[in-house]
């Protein structure tokens, strides 16, 4: 069973809880707890699988390959890998900067760097099959590694992204610690991550925030708080909401990070600025030649900030309000699902059919079978059904029900378009 874990921002061991996340044949177990630190006042994810575990599953069952593309990234995606480039080249010293971009995926923001002419970059992802699908897509290198193998690495970097990363480890406090010994003297991290305070604001299924996958919630304050943790101070900090799909959002609290100079007497690869510093004995990150147009770094940034996160409890609860609203509506089409013992096809094996699966009667409907395009989970059984491949259902003429918010849109342009099929669809 999952132990209790220490807060991911702080370390404190005493935690409020929020919500019960459920899920049914989960392939990182049956849920966690939402819970708030009542030390620093982050929110997390407690009782989830190991870090090993978590290595493992995106290593062998990883969704991010996008085998139903062909392991291209969507336009939706490049959207936002144009926005994280705008926020990342001014931190650039150069077009021949090092560059590592950790749980790259396919590689499709690296993509995006070398067009604009940053050629020096690399990728680290732990699935083999996106590591491929980066090469052979965009002719990027990737190294296939979790993150916590990194720490061997003899390499150095000027930047380092981790864009959608942090929400996912057990281990953070170690994972960013490993990022920042492999910065060159003068590198910096920069890292993007959905953003507690606004879940509300995002057009998404609900509870869809506590994901499978996702078992930290930052705000502004968490986030500065765990880099300040392990001597990274901000230069520079985004809130924002990108279009995910069409008609579904997600918020975004991303950062630009440099190593804070060391206390006097001790190696530094920043120089000290004491009259910046203030009393605090450390110095701010001077700016880079040419950016003389980006803001100096708030003092409270300067060093290693222990503010209490005042905003995450507050953003989670509302949150949550608003879910248990709009999955009243889920739960009844579900009970006309039910009642209507109409067979039926459930296209989606993911978070939202698997927490429907354990807090609504949906296992009780007439489903044949489950549909997914993910080849790791087909083949595998989900509520006493097997988990078909899309070219396995062409010839079954049954209403086919779509249980995916995000990707709604695009299964139903597979359903008419790649496999041509004139099934009555269901969405909900």
């Amino acid at each position: 069973m999952p132990d209790h874990r220490p807060c991911p921002i702080c370390g404190g061991v005493a935690r409020r809880a929020l919500h019960r996340q459920r899920f049914l044949d989960g392939p990182l177990g049956d849920g966690y707890d939402v819970v708030v630190c009542t030390t620093c006042g982050a929110g997390f994810a407690d009782g989830i699988p190991s870090q090993a575990e978590l290595d493992a599953y995106y290593a062998e069952r990883s969704k991010y390959t996008y085998d139903q593309s062909g392991g291209a990234e969507s336009p939706y995606d490049f959207q936002r890998f144009e926005r994280i480039a705008d926020q990342v080249v001014p931190f650039l010293p150069s077009p021949a900067a090092r560059i590592l971009d950790v749980g790259c995926a396919t590689g499709g923001l690296l993509a995006v760097l070398k067009r604009r002419g940053f050629t020096n970059v690399l990728g680290a992802d732990p699935s083999p099959a996106c590591a491929a699908a980066a090469r052979r897509l965009h002719g990027v290198e990737v190294r296939v590694a979790a993150l916590q193998q990194l720490a061997g690495w003899t390499d150095r970097f000027d930047q380092i992204l981790l864009v959608g990363v942090l929400e996912h480890l057990r281990e953070v406090g170690p994972a960013v610690e490993t990022v920042r010994q492999l910065l060159t003297q003068g590198g910096m991290v920069y890292c993007a991550q959905p953003d507690v305070a606004a879940f509300a604001d995002c057009v998404n299924a609900p509870y869809q925030q506590f994901s499978l996958e996702h078992v930290n919630f930052f705000s502004e304050t968490s986030l500065n708080r765990l880099m300040g943790r392990y001597g990274l101070a901000s230069l520079r900090i985004w809130h924002w909401l990108v279009e995910w799909r069409e008609g579904v959002s997600d918020s975004v609290v991303s950062g630009v990070y440099a190593p804070l100079a060391a206390p006097a007497g001790s190696r530094s690869s920043v120089p000290e600025d004491r009259s910046a510093a203030g009393e605090t004995g450390m110095a701010i990150v001077p700016q880079l030649p040419g950016s003389s147009s980006l803001p100096p770094p708030p003092p409270a940034l300067i060093a290693p900030s222990l503010s209490i996160d005042r905003e995450s409890e507050p953003a989670l609860e509302r949150y949550l309000a608003r879910c248990r609203g709009e999955d009243a509506t889920l739960h009844a089409a579900i009970e006309r699902l039910v009642q209507s013992r109409e067979p039926v096809l459930v296209w989606g094996a993911g978070t939202l059919t698997r927490r429907l699966l354990a807090t609504t009667r949906l296992s009780e409907a007439n489903i044949t079978a489950f549909v997914d395009a993910n080849p790791a989970i087909q083949g595998q059984q989900l509520a006493g059904r097997t988990v078909l491949d899309p070219s396995a259902i062409v010839n079954q003429r049954v209403p086919i029900a779509v249980l995916s918010k995000a990707f709604e849109r695009e299964i139903v342009t597979v359903i008419r378009q790649k496999l041509r099929l004139t099934n009555r669809i269901i969405t909900f």
